[in-house]
Protein backbone atom coordinates (compact mmCIF):
# COMPACT_ATOMS: atom_id res chain seq x y z
CA UNK A 1 0.00 0.00 0.00
CA UNK A 2 1.51 3.29 -1.06
CA UNK A 3 1.96 6.45 0.99
CA UNK A 4 -1.17 8.58 0.85
CA UNK A 5 -1.19 12.24 -0.01
CA UNK A 6 -1.84 14.44 3.01
CA UNK A 7 -5.15 16.28 2.80
CA UNK A 8 -6.72 19.08 4.81
CA UNK A 9 -9.96 17.11 5.00
CA UNK A 10 -9.91 13.39 5.59
CA UNK A 11 -12.61 10.93 4.62
CA UNK A 12 -13.59 8.85 7.65
CA UNK A 13 -16.10 6.00 7.50
CA UNK A 14 -17.54 4.70 10.78
CA UNK A 15 -19.40 1.39 11.04
CA UNK A 16 -21.53 1.59 14.17
CA UNK A 17 -24.08 -0.86 15.53
CA UNK A 18 -24.12 -0.67 19.32
CA UNK A 19 -27.27 1.22 20.23
CA UNK A 20 -29.68 1.17 23.10
CA UNK A 21 -29.00 2.06 26.70
CA UNK A 22 -25.58 0.42 26.81
CA UNK A 23 -22.91 1.30 24.29
CA UNK A 24 -25.10 4.03 22.82
CA UNK A 25 -24.47 6.00 25.98
CA UNK A 26 -20.81 4.98 26.00
CA UNK A 27 -19.48 5.91 22.56
CA UNK A 28 -19.93 9.43 21.20
CA UNK A 29 -17.84 9.91 18.06
CA UNK A 30 -18.50 13.64 18.09
CA UNK A 31 -16.13 13.99 21.05
CA UNK A 32 -13.15 12.48 19.21
CA UNK A 33 -13.77 13.24 15.52
CA UNK A 34 -13.89 16.81 14.23
CA UNK A 35 -16.86 16.64 11.88
CA UNK A 36 -16.31 20.21 10.69
CA UNK A 37 -12.80 19.44 9.43
CA UNK A 38 -13.42 15.97 8.01
CA UNK A 39 -15.95 14.21 5.82
CA UNK A 40 -17.44 11.69 8.25
CA UNK A 41 -19.69 8.97 6.81
CA UNK A 42 -21.65 6.60 9.04
CA UNK A 43 -22.75 3.07 8.15
CA UNK A 44 -25.35 2.24 10.82
CA UNK A 45 -28.15 -0.13 11.70
CA UNK A 46 -31.27 1.16 13.44
CA UNK A 47 -29.70 1.20 16.91
CA UNK A 48 -26.57 2.84 15.57
CA UNK A 49 -28.65 5.53 13.89
CA UNK A 50 -30.30 6.38 17.20
CA UNK A 51 -26.86 6.71 18.80
CA UNK A 52 -25.66 9.42 16.42
CA UNK A 53 -28.95 11.33 16.41
CA UNK A 54 -27.57 14.27 18.40
CA UNK A 55 -24.89 15.03 15.83
CA UNK A 56 -26.25 13.44 12.67
CA UNK A 57 -26.51 16.83 10.95
CA UNK A 58 -22.73 17.14 11.18
CA UNK A 59 -22.17 13.94 9.21
CA UNK A 60 -21.26 14.20 5.55
CA UNK A 61 -23.42 11.16 4.84
CA UNK A 62 -25.36 8.51 6.77
CA UNK A 63 -26.14 5.14 5.21
CA UNK A 64 -28.69 3.05 7.09
CA UNK A 65 -28.81 -0.73 6.85
CA UNK A 66 -31.33 -3.17 8.14
CA UNK A 67 -28.44 -5.50 8.99
CA UNK A 68 -24.76 -4.57 8.99
CA UNK A 69 -23.88 -8.19 8.21
CA UNK A 70 -24.92 -7.69 4.58
CA UNK A 71 -21.45 -7.41 3.04
CA UNK A 72 -22.70 -6.82 -0.52
CA UNK A 73 -24.80 -3.88 0.62
CA UNK A 74 -21.93 -2.31 2.54
CA UNK A 75 -19.66 -2.88 -0.46
CA UNK A 76 -22.05 -1.02 -2.74
CA UNK A 77 -22.37 1.81 -0.23
CA UNK A 78 -18.59 2.08 0.06
CA UNK A 79 -18.26 2.19 -3.72
CA UNK A 80 -20.66 5.14 -3.78
CA UNK A 81 -18.78 6.88 -0.96
CA UNK A 82 -15.46 6.51 -2.76
CA UNK A 83 -17.02 7.74 -6.00
CA UNK A 84 -18.27 10.87 -4.24
CA UNK A 85 -15.57 11.68 -1.69
CA UNK A 86 -12.48 9.97 -3.05
CA UNK A 87 -10.15 7.50 -1.26
CA UNK A 88 -11.04 6.61 2.33
CA UNK A 89 -8.45 7.66 4.89
CA UNK A 90 -9.85 5.77 7.87
CA UNK A 91 -12.43 3.05 8.43
CA UNK A 92 -13.41 2.76 12.10
CA UNK A 93 -15.22 -0.30 13.38
CA UNK A 94 -15.32 -0.98 17.12
CA UNK A 95 -17.57 -4.03 17.29
CA UNK A 96 -16.34 -7.62 17.15
CA UNK A 97 -19.23 -8.39 14.82
CA UNK A 98 -18.12 -5.85 12.20
CA UNK A 99 -14.43 -6.70 12.07
CA UNK A 100 -14.70 -9.09 9.13
CA UNK A 101 -16.66 -6.79 6.85
CA UNK A 102 -14.42 -3.87 7.82
CA UNK A 103 -11.34 -5.90 6.88
CA UNK A 104 -12.96 -6.84 3.57
CA UNK A 105 -13.66 -3.19 2.77
CA UNK A 106 -10.16 -2.08 3.75
CA UNK A 107 -8.67 -4.70 1.47
CA UNK A 108 -10.90 -3.94 -1.51
CA UNK A 109 -10.65 -0.15 -1.28
CA UNK A 110 -7.01 0.10 -0.13
CA UNK A 111 -7.93 1.65 3.21
CA UNK A 112 -5.17 1.63 5.88
CA UNK A 113 -5.68 -0.69 8.82
CA UNK A 114 -6.40 -4.34 9.54
CA UNK A 115 -7.06 -6.14 6.25
CA UNK A 116 -8.60 -9.52 5.41
CA UNK A 117 -5.39 -11.43 6.03
CA UNK A 118 -4.49 -9.79 9.32
CA UNK A 119 -8.00 -9.95 10.77
CA UNK A 120 -7.77 -13.74 10.84
CA UNK A 121 -5.23 -13.41 13.65
CA UNK A 122 -7.90 -11.79 15.84
CA UNK A 123 -11.02 -13.61 14.66
CA UNK A 124 -9.96 -17.15 13.81
CA UNK A 125 -8.97 -19.15 16.89
CA UNK A 126 -6.90 -21.58 14.81
CA UNK A 127 -4.92 -18.88 13.03
CA UNK A 128 -4.18 -16.90 16.20
CA UNK A 129 -2.89 -19.99 18.01
CA UNK A 130 -0.78 -21.08 15.02
CA UNK A 131 0.89 -17.68 14.93
CA UNK A 132 1.58 -17.67 18.66
CA UNK A 133 3.07 -21.16 18.53
CA UNK A 134 5.43 -19.94 15.80
CA UNK A 135 6.67 -17.43 18.38
CA UNK A 136 7.02 -20.05 21.13
CA UNK A 137 4.06 -18.70 23.10
CA UNK A 138 2.16 -21.39 24.97
CA UNK A 139 -1.39 -22.08 23.79
CA UNK A 140 -3.72 -25.00 24.49
CA UNK A 141 -3.00 -28.05 22.35
CA UNK A 142 -5.59 -27.98 19.60
CA UNK A 143 -6.69 -29.59 16.36
CA UNK A 144 -8.24 -28.08 13.26
CA UNK A 145 -10.21 -31.15 12.30
CA UNK A 146 -12.27 -32.10 9.27
CA UNK A 147 -13.54 -35.55 10.35
CA UNK A 148 -14.98 -37.06 13.51
CA UNK A 149 -12.22 -39.66 13.61
CA UNK A 150 -9.56 -36.94 13.80
CA UNK A 151 -11.08 -35.24 16.82
CA UNK A 152 -11.80 -38.56 18.55
CA UNK A 153 -8.13 -39.52 18.13
CA UNK A 154 -7.11 -36.09 19.46
CA UNK A 155 -9.30 -36.63 22.54
CA UNK A 156 -7.42 -39.84 23.30
CA UNK A 157 -4.13 -37.90 23.25
CA UNK A 158 -5.14 -34.96 25.47
CA UNK A 159 -7.89 -36.69 27.52
CA UNK A 160 -11.26 -35.33 28.57
CA UNK A 161 -12.78 -32.91 29.14
CA UNK A 162 -12.34 -31.50 25.65
CA UNK A 163 -13.33 -27.99 24.60
CA UNK A 164 -14.91 -27.43 21.19
CA UNK A 165 -15.16 -23.88 19.89
CA UNK A 166 -16.36 -22.20 16.71
CA UNK A 167 -13.27 -20.94 14.91
CA UNK A 168 -14.89 -17.51 14.63
CA UNK A 169 -17.16 -16.37 17.45
CA UNK A 170 -17.33 -14.18 20.54
CA UNK A 171 -18.69 -14.32 24.12
CA UNK A 172 -18.41 -18.13 24.32
CA UNK A 173 -21.18 -18.50 21.75
CA UNK A 174 -21.27 -22.11 20.57
CA UNK A 175 -18.53 -23.31 22.95
CA UNK A 176 -19.05 -26.84 24.29
CA UNK A 177 -17.27 -28.89 26.93
CA UNK A 178 -17.50 -32.65 26.37
CA UNK A 179 -16.50 -35.35 28.83
CA UNK A 180 -16.61 -38.64 26.92
CA UNK A 181 -16.50 -40.19 23.47
CA UNK A 182 -20.28 -40.48 23.58
CA UNK A 183 -20.72 -36.79 24.42
CA UNK A 184 -18.25 -35.84 21.71
CA UNK A 185 -19.83 -37.98 19.00
CA UNK A 186 -23.28 -36.66 19.84
CA UNK A 187 -22.13 -33.03 19.70
CA UNK A 188 -20.28 -33.53 16.42
CA UNK A 189 -23.58 -34.50 14.77
CA UNK A 190 -25.00 -31.07 15.62
CA UNK A 191 -22.28 -28.86 14.10
CA UNK A 192 -20.48 -28.15 10.88
CA UNK A 193 -17.07 -29.76 11.41
CA UNK A 194 -15.37 -27.19 9.17
CA UNK A 195 -16.49 -24.38 11.49
CA UNK A 196 -15.05 -25.81 14.71
CA UNK A 197 -11.73 -26.51 16.39
CA UNK A 198 -11.03 -28.65 19.46
CA UNK A 199 -8.55 -27.98 22.23
CA UNK A 200 -7.37 -29.43 25.51
CA UNK A 201 -8.98 -28.31 28.71
CA UNK A 202 -6.45 -26.30 30.69
CA UNK A 203 -7.04 -26.27 34.44
CA UNK A 204 -6.30 -22.98 36.19
CA UNK A 205 -7.40 -19.45 36.98
CA UNK A 206 -8.62 -17.46 33.98
CA UNK A 207 -7.59 -13.82 33.53
CA UNK A 208 -8.72 -11.10 31.16
CA UNK A 209 -6.37 -8.36 30.06
CA UNK A 210 -7.67 -5.13 28.57
CA UNK A 211 -5.89 -2.14 27.17
CA UNK A 212 -4.79 0.05 24.30
CA UNK A 213 -1.66 -0.11 22.18
CA UNK A 214 -0.20 2.64 20.00
CA UNK A 215 2.63 2.10 17.52
CA UNK A 216 3.37 -1.22 19.16
CA UNK A 217 3.61 0.18 22.69
CA UNK A 218 1.07 -0.70 25.38
CA UNK A 219 -0.22 2.64 26.65
CA UNK A 220 -2.70 1.27 29.18
CA UNK A 221 -3.27 -2.25 30.50
CA UNK A 222 -5.59 -3.70 33.10
CA UNK A 223 -5.29 -7.25 34.49
CA UNK A 224 -8.24 -8.98 36.15
CA UNK A 225 -9.05 -12.52 37.20
CA UNK A 226 -12.42 -13.99 36.49
CA UNK A 227 -14.94 -15.08 39.07
CA UNK A 228 -16.70 -17.75 37.06
CA UNK A 229 -16.19 -17.49 33.31
CA UNK A 230 -17.90 -16.39 30.10
CA UNK A 231 -18.72 -20.05 29.47
CA UNK A 232 -20.31 -20.26 32.93
CA UNK A 233 -22.36 -17.17 32.13
CA UNK A 234 -23.64 -18.75 28.91
CA UNK A 235 -24.86 -21.66 31.06
CA UNK A 236 -26.80 -19.39 33.42
CA UNK A 237 -24.17 -18.88 36.13
CA UNK A 238 -22.85 -15.54 37.47
CA UNK A 239 -19.63 -14.15 36.00
CA UNK A 240 -17.44 -11.30 37.16
CA UNK A 241 -13.85 -10.30 37.67
CA UNK A 242 -11.49 -8.65 40.13
CA UNK A 243 -8.56 -6.33 39.46
CA UNK A 244 -5.21 -7.94 40.32
CA UNK A 245 -3.50 -5.83 42.98
CA UNK A 246 -2.11 -8.31 45.52
CA UNK A 247 0.33 -10.36 43.46
CA UNK A 248 2.41 -7.74 41.65
CA UNK A 249 4.85 -10.34 40.29
CA UNK A 250 2.06 -12.34 38.67
CA UNK A 251 0.59 -9.18 37.23
CA UNK A 252 3.92 -8.25 35.64
CA UNK A 253 4.31 -11.76 34.20
CA UNK A 254 0.87 -11.42 32.61
CA UNK A 255 1.73 -7.97 31.23
CA UNK A 256 4.95 -9.31 29.69
CA UNK A 257 3.11 -12.33 28.24
CA UNK A 258 0.50 -9.99 26.76
CA UNK A 259 3.13 -7.74 25.21
CA UNK A 260 4.82 -10.72 23.54
CA UNK A 261 1.45 -11.96 22.26
CA UNK A 262 0.47 -8.57 20.81
CA UNK A 263 3.76 -8.31 18.97
CA UNK A 264 3.47 -11.86 17.61
CA UNK A 265 -0.05 -11.12 16.37
CA UNK A 266 0.93 -7.74 14.88
CA UNK A 267 -1.68 -5.98 16.99
CA UNK A 268 0.03 -2.62 17.20
CA UNK A 269 -2.78 -0.03 16.97
CA UNK A 270 -6.02 0.18 18.93
CA UNK A 271 -7.59 -1.71 21.80
CA UNK A 272 -7.42 -5.34 22.82
CA UNK A 273 -9.17 -7.86 25.05
CA UNK A 274 -7.15 -10.97 25.79
CA UNK A 275 -7.77 -14.00 27.98
CA UNK A 276 -5.26 -16.45 29.39
CA UNK A 277 -5.11 -19.26 31.93
CA UNK A 278 -2.67 -19.63 34.80
CA UNK A 279 -2.26 -23.39 34.48
CA UNK A 280 -1.95 -25.01 37.90
CA UNK A 281 -0.98 -21.54 39.13
CA UNK A 282 2.41 -21.94 37.42
CA UNK A 283 2.34 -21.64 33.62
CA UNK A 284 0.64 -18.90 31.59
CA UNK A 285 -1.37 -20.27 28.65
CA UNK A 286 -2.93 -18.08 25.95
CA UNK A 287 -6.68 -18.54 25.56
CA UNK A 288 -7.87 -16.04 22.94
CA UNK A 289 -7.77 -12.38 21.90
CA UNK A 290 -9.94 -9.75 20.31
CA UNK A 291 -8.69 -6.63 18.53
CA UNK A 292 -11.32 -4.49 20.25
CA UNK A 293 -12.15 -3.42 23.77
CA UNK A 294 -13.82 -5.99 26.01
CA UNK A 295 -17.56 -6.34 26.26
CA UNK A 296 -19.87 -6.80 29.22
CA UNK A 297 -19.11 -4.40 32.08
CA UNK A 298 -15.42 -4.01 31.19
CA UNK A 299 -15.30 -0.63 29.39
CA UNK A 300 -17.63 1.05 31.90
CA UNK A 301 -15.75 -0.39 34.86
CA UNK A 302 -12.35 0.70 33.55
CA UNK A 303 -13.68 4.17 32.78
CA UNK A 304 -14.83 4.52 36.38
CA UNK A 305 -11.73 2.98 37.98
CA UNK A 306 -8.98 4.49 35.80
CA UNK A 307 -10.65 7.30 33.87
CA UNK A 308 -9.66 5.61 30.60
CA UNK A 309 -12.32 5.62 27.87
CA UNK A 310 -11.24 2.66 25.76
CA UNK A 311 -13.55 3.56 22.87
CA UNK A 312 -12.45 7.17 22.57
CA UNK A 313 -8.76 6.37 22.96
CA UNK A 314 -9.06 3.64 20.32
CA UNK A 315 -10.49 6.10 17.81
CA UNK A 316 -7.76 8.62 18.61
CA UNK A 317 -5.09 5.99 18.01
CA UNK A 318 -6.63 4.98 14.69
CA UNK A 319 -6.90 8.62 13.56
CA UNK A 320 -3.40 9.54 14.74
CA UNK A 321 -4.67 12.08 17.29
CA UNK A 322 -3.74 10.08 20.40
CA UNK A 323 -1.79 12.16 22.94
CA UNK A 324 -1.37 9.63 25.74
CA UNK A 325 -3.23 8.61 28.90
CA UNK A 326 -2.29 8.80 32.58
CA UNK A 327 -0.30 5.87 33.93
CA UNK A 328 -2.59 3.36 35.62
CA UNK A 329 -2.52 3.22 39.41
CA UNK A 330 -1.73 -0.41 40.27
CA UNK A 331 -3.26 -0.02 43.74
CA UNK A 332 -6.79 0.70 42.56
CA UNK A 333 -9.11 -2.06 43.74
CA UNK A 334 -12.41 -3.11 42.27
CA UNK A 335 -14.43 -5.65 40.39
CA UNK A 336 -17.74 -6.34 38.72
CA UNK A 337 -20.39 -9.04 38.69
CA UNK A 338 -23.02 -9.98 36.13
CA UNK A 339 -25.91 -12.28 36.89
CA UNK A 340 -27.54 -13.71 33.77
CA UNK A 341 -31.20 -13.95 32.95
CA UNK A 342 -33.02 -16.86 34.61
CA UNK A 343 -33.05 -20.08 32.65
CA UNK A 344 -36.86 -20.29 32.55
CA UNK A 345 -37.45 -17.34 30.24
CA UNK A 346 -39.62 -15.72 29.12
CA UNK A 347 -40.82 -14.31 32.41
CA UNK A 348 -42.13 -11.13 33.93
CA UNK A 349 -40.07 -9.70 36.76
CA UNK A 350 -42.04 -9.42 40.00
CA UNK A 351 -39.28 -8.32 42.37
CA UNK A 352 -35.49 -8.01 42.58
CA UNK A 353 -33.84 -7.26 45.89
CA UNK A 354 -31.32 -4.43 45.79
CA UNK A 355 -27.86 -5.56 46.87
CA UNK A 356 -26.50 -2.02 47.03
CA UNK A 357 -28.49 -1.53 50.22
CA UNK A 358 -26.86 -4.59 51.80
CA UNK A 359 -23.28 -4.61 50.49
CA UNK A 360 -21.37 -1.31 50.96
CA UNK A 361 -18.69 -2.24 48.40
CA UNK A 362 -21.23 -1.97 45.57
CA UNK A 363 -21.07 1.50 44.01
CA UNK A 364 -23.06 0.77 40.86
CA UNK A 365 -26.11 -1.46 40.51
CA UNK A 366 -28.37 -2.08 37.54
CA UNK A 367 -31.30 -4.40 38.17
CA UNK A 368 -34.58 -4.89 36.31
CA UNK A 369 -37.81 -3.27 37.44
CA UNK A 370 -41.01 -5.03 38.38
CA UNK A 371 -42.95 -5.64 35.19
CA UNK A 372 -39.90 -5.97 32.95
CA UNK A 373 -39.95 -8.90 30.56
CA UNK A 374 -36.88 -11.14 30.34
CA UNK A 375 -36.86 -13.17 27.12
CA UNK A 376 -33.43 -14.81 27.10
CA UNK A 377 -31.87 -12.34 24.67
CA UNK A 378 -30.34 -9.95 27.18
CA UNK A 379 -26.72 -10.79 26.33
CA UNK A 380 -24.48 -9.19 28.99
CA UNK A 381 -26.66 -6.14 29.54
CA UNK A 382 -30.42 -6.60 29.95
CA UNK A 383 -29.95 -9.28 32.57
CA UNK A 384 -30.83 -10.10 36.17
CA UNK A 385 -28.17 -7.87 37.69
CA UNK A 386 -25.04 -5.84 36.92
CA UNK A 387 -22.85 -4.65 39.79
CA UNK A 388 -19.56 -2.78 40.25
CA UNK A 389 -17.49 -2.99 43.42
CA UNK A 390 -14.95 -0.88 45.29
CA UNK A 391 -12.88 -1.92 48.27
CA UNK A 392 -9.72 -1.51 50.30
CA UNK A 393 -8.15 -4.69 48.97
CA UNK A 394 -8.48 -7.41 46.35
CA UNK A 395 -9.70 -9.81 49.04
CA UNK A 396 -12.39 -7.44 50.24
CA UNK A 397 -13.73 -7.04 46.72
CA UNK A 398 -13.75 -10.80 46.21
CA UNK A 399 -15.66 -11.39 49.45
CA UNK A 400 -18.23 -8.77 48.46
CA UNK A 401 -18.74 -10.43 45.07
CA UNK A 402 -19.28 -13.87 46.60
CA UNK A 403 -21.65 -12.40 49.18
CA UNK A 404 -23.60 -10.74 46.38
CA UNK A 405 -23.96 -14.05 44.54
CA UNK A 406 -25.30 -15.65 47.74
CA UNK A 407 -27.78 -12.88 48.51
CA UNK A 408 -29.09 -12.14 45.03
CA UNK A 409 -32.70 -13.10 44.43
CA UNK A 410 -35.03 -12.43 41.53
CA UNK A 411 -38.70 -13.37 41.62
CA UNK A 412 -40.47 -13.75 38.30
CA UNK A 413 -43.67 -15.02 36.75
CA UNK A 414 -43.19 -17.46 33.83
CA UNK A 415 -44.81 -16.46 30.55
CA UNK A 416 -45.80 -18.56 27.60
CA UNK A 417 -43.35 -18.57 24.73
CA UNK A 418 -44.61 -16.90 21.60
CA UNK A 419 -44.95 -19.40 18.77
CA UNK A 420 -43.75 -18.18 15.37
Amino acid sequence: MGVRELKDRQVIVVIHRFGGLIFGNYMNYNTVIDHSQNDVIYFVNENGYKDIAEYKEQAAKIVRFERLEQQDELDQAMFEVVSTYGPIDHLISLSEFDMDVAAFLRTKYAIPGVDEQQVQLYRNKVEMKKRLQEHSIRTPYFIDFTTSDEVLAFAKKVNYPLILKPKVSAASIGVKSVHSDADLEEFLTTISLADYEAEEFVEGTIFHIDGIVNKGKIEFISVSRYVGSCLDFSKGKPCGSILITKDKNLRQRIVDFTDRSLKALELSEGSFHMELIHKQEKELVFLEIGARFGGAEIPFFLLDRFGIHLGEETVKILLGTFTGVPEADLNIHGGFLQIPEPQNTPLEVIHVTSLKEQIPEIFSEVIPNAGDIMDGSGSYYHISGRFMFDGQSEDQVEQAIFKSIQLFHLEGKPLEKIKI
